[in-house]
């Protein structure tokens, strides 16, 4: 495998060495310090053309008040300098000739008297901001964050679509999405993935990014992108408190605390948090439809309904700890454990209507208590090993366990609604279960940032990680008061994952208006599963590519190129746990293979505007809960399978409106036409559709220090596999009063106001499925059945000054990046 890796970095130290001899002129340079002779970091430099002012481009200084700008047109300019808590420094007007190089000498900014928490208050970034690789949605400039869950944070992104009835995530319409954590990939099933940010509070949430377009440095896996939730993090001296509580009614009482200490002074930083919910709930589908299968001897007629009621607690326990071992070097760690617990009944109803015989219907009752724990740890060293030179070494390990056992209990009844007892015997007295996972995941990497020179920037680095799965289930029936393991559910399968990667990425600057950034990732991925003798291997580059131009300060084209994989999950390989019928169970599939997908993208920014297109093309994309049979045709099996290909030609759009000083509109939508082939079903076929999503987010400032908001999203139809969706969408409106003299803010909201969290399905609906099943259900999530209110207070007490804690943004944005 070494000798795999090598061309990599032959190829990247010959580009080093060849692009090294690259002149630079036009070098503008200067440094910046306080009133005390003290140099100020990262404070934003702004070069402007000195008779109109217009902005041509812009930098920030280093650790040691250092900043370089390359401009080689001539011309006269000047130079602004601003920093939160400074006044904003303008220079004198200067001439650039034919001098290689300007020093501007030290430049002095004066402290801003103002307090800083009035400053913060009043600034509120972007909903929504565009970058080279995506975008960036700051959450907490949204009113519906306060006393939400992380899952419902993403379920109203733009061009995120969360499918809660089947657990998985669709970004801009296209499936095999990847969710990280602070840049660390989740080593867990998407239901898994679900269930964590379902416990986990939106008040810790910084910003997500939706990276579409990812540069060789990111894991390979994840066909249709990244989901990237960064978390709050200190980065200020000082010390704060932060309080935040809410207390809301749906279906039934839901309530949140989240409390954070932030810490900061010199070379110490420290974030300590623990946030508490509780949420019962409501939600299930019901629907009608016909099938023929075998084993019920004739084709029938069946009404069926599934409801959930759900009462959940959550703890979650957060902390981050930095240390500046020297001006160069830091060192940190993050410890976040997560607990929680759910009580959940079931009540399956079903009504069938065998051809020539009697009418019958079952109602099934399930209790299940589900314990799931998390623990994610990690440490880290950066360091700046010379002046372009930065280094760091990254250990991650994760634990996550699940024990979910149930039992059901079952009841038969004739047209009359009078007690029977069938006789067939694949209907039983009921059934009790037990399901129990275990997951150990280990990673290190070490990542470097190379600079060359102003024109040249160079990352390389390693990884490798192990996982460790373990699954116990199985499910018991009761016949005539004896408790017999069903064999089609029995499942104790282990599974052992390792993947060791490396990369090198480059960025060139060609001139000031061109970069060019090209990457190289290979993988080498292997998996064994206990009942499996054949181990799934992936050996694989991985390549990406991308240009920008700049057309002025705020317009820019970029095009970008990807190849990416999307992997199976151990859960849609192994025996799953779970049915609601006796003539149908929910399995894995041990011969799933991955989707590799090539993405071809071209947009255009300008001004927060958003214009792109896109054409994907995947191969063995995978299609989640699809219907299939056994080879003896006897039983109905729900499991994940491999379409042919999928093929997308997307436009997205994201359109900011300032229409007035008080109010600001941002929608943004994805068009998609797209054509797909599967072939597990009876007679293979091929299906051309087109798909649309919009979002949209109006916010409104009040009087008396108020802001409203109304947000929403919308669907439209859309295909999984052999299943039509309808489309669906809801609307959120929300109202917050900020006090005066640092007393908080207090929030109103409610969620769904036109209770239309309603998915219609039609399995069989693209083509005919096996045993000839066509059914028509609806899904219906809590809003649907209640709006939910909200009322939420949040409040920080104490001080952080505009000072930054020392620390180098190359290793911070190193240590974040899996």
């Amino acid at each position: 495998m070494n000798k795999k890796k090598t061309p990599l970095f032959v190829i990247h130290f010959l580009l080093i060495q060849l692009w090294g001899t690259v002149c630079v002129h036009g070098q503008i340079e200067g440094r910046v310090i306080d009133g005390e002779g003290t140099a100020i970091p990262y404070v934003n430099v702004i070069l402007y053309q000195a008779t109109d002012t217009t902005i041509i481009k812009g930098a920030t200084t280093n650790e040691q008040g250092e900043f370089g700008l390359l401009h080689e047109t001539q011309g006269e300019y000047m130079l602004g300098l601003s920093s939160l808590g400074y006044v904003t420094y303008y220079s004198n007007v200067f001439a650039m000739s034919n001098d290689p190089k300007i020093d501007l000498g030290t430049m002095t900014l004066l402290e801003n008297r103002n307090e800083l928490d009035e400053v913060v208050l009043s600034a509120k970034k972007n909903v929504i901001q565009n970058t080279s690789f995506g975008k960036v949605i700051n959450v907490q400039s949204s009113l519906m964050t306060k006393g939400s869950n992380a899952l419902q944070i993403l379920e109203r992104l733009p061009g995120v679509l969360l499918d809660k009835q089947n657990s998985q995530f669709s970004l801009n319409g296209q499936s095999g999405v990847v969710v990280m954590f602070n840049g660390r990939r989740m080593p867990l099933s998407m239901e898994e993935v679900m269930s964590l940010l379902e416990s986990t509070l939106a008040d810790t949430v910084e910003k997500v990014e939706l990276i579409t377009s990812p540069t060789a440095k990111y894991d390979a896996d994840g066909g249709a992108g990244i989901i990237n939730i960064i978390f709050k993090k200190n980065e200020y001296e000082g010390n704060q408190f932060n309080l935040n509580t809410a207390l809301g009614y749906g279906v039934g009482e839901k309530a949140s605390t989240s409390l954070q200490y932030a810490h900061g002074h010199n070379k110490v930083s420290l974030t300590g948090s623990y946030a508490f919910s509780h949420d019962r709930s409501k939600n299930g589908f019901e629907g009608s439809g016909t099938s023929n299968m075998p084993v019920l001897g004739a084709p029938s007629r069946a009404d069926f309904s599934t409801y959930f009621n759900n009462n959940s607690n959550s703890h979650n326990f957060n902390m981050a700890l930095g240390y500046q071992i020297r001006p160069k070097m830091e060192v940190g760690g993050e410890l976040t454990y997560s607990f929680s617990k759910n009580h959940s009944i079931s009540n399956v109803n079903n009504g069938r209507k065998l051809e020539g015989q009697d009418f019958f219907a079952s109602r099934l009752v399930t209790d299940r208590q589900t314990t799931k724990k998390n623990l994610i740890s990690s440490v880290y060293l950066g360091s700046e090993l010379s002046k372009n030179l930065y280094a760091n070494i990254d250990f991650n390990y994760l634990t996550y366990s699940n024990d979910s056992p149930a039992l059901t209990t079952s009841e038969y009844f004739d047209g009359e609604g009078e007690v029977i007892v069938p006789e067939n015997d694949i209907f039983t007295d009921g059934n009790r279960g037990q399901s129990k996972s275990n997951i150990q995941f280990g990673v290190f990497k070490v990542d470097f940032s190379l600079n060359l020179n102003e024109k040249l920037e160079s990352e390389f680095g390693f990884k490798g990680s192990i996982a460790k799965n373990e699954n116990d289930s199985r499910i018991e029936t009761n016949n005539n008061g004896v408790w017999e393991v069903d064999p089609r559910s029995q499942s104790e399968i282990s599974s052992d994952e390792k993947l060791w990667a490396a990369y090198t990425q480059f960025k060139f600057l060609i001139n000031e208006k061109s970069t060019l950034q090209a990457g190289v990732r290979y993988e080498d991925w292997n998996r064994t599963l206990s009942n499996n003798e054949d181990p799934f291997a992936v050996r694989q580059f991985f390549p990406s590519f991308s240009y920008q131009y700049t057309l002025s300060e705020n317009e820019n084209l970029n095009f970008n190129y990807h190849r990416r994989i999307s992997r199976p999950s151990y859960t849609d390989l192994i025996t799953s746990l779970y049915y609601n019928d006796p003539i149908a169970i929910f399995t894995g599939n041990p011969v799933l293979k991955p989707a590799i997908t090539n993405t071809v993208q071209l947009d255009y920014n300008i001004k927060g505007f958003n214009v792109g297109l896109s054409y994907q093309k995947e191969l063995n994309p995978i299609l989640r809960y699809q219907f299939t049979t056994t080879p003896q045709n006897d039983i109905l099996i729900v499991s994940p399978q491999n379409g042919e290909y999928q093929k997308s030609l997307n436009v997205f759009l994201n359109v900011p409106v300032q229409w007035s000083n008080w109010a600001k509109l941002n929608v943004s939508g994805t068009s998609s036409y797209r054509k797909y082939s599967i072939s597990y079903i009876p007679n293979p076929a091929e299906k051309l559709y087109f798909f649309q999503n919009l979002n949209f987010n109006q916010g409104f400032k009040l009087p008396w220090q108020m802001d409203m908001e109304l947000s929403g999203w919308y669907n439209f139809p859309s295909y999984n596999g052999s299943h039509i969706t309808e489309g669906f969408g809801i609307v959120n409106f929300g109202l917050a009063k900020k006090f005066k003299k640092e007393w908080g803010t207090l929030q109103f909201t409610v969620t769904d106001i036109f209770r239309s969290f309603n998915i219609y399905n039609h399995n069989g609906g693209m083509a005919p499925v096996v045993f000839d099943i066509d059914t028509k259900s609806r899904y219906r999530d809590e809003s649907a059945f209640s709006r939910i209110f909200r009322l939420s207070y949040s409040r920080s007490f104490g001080h952080m000054t505009s000072k930054k804690i020392r620390s180098s943004g190359t290793v911070e944005e190193l240590k974040r990046v899996d």
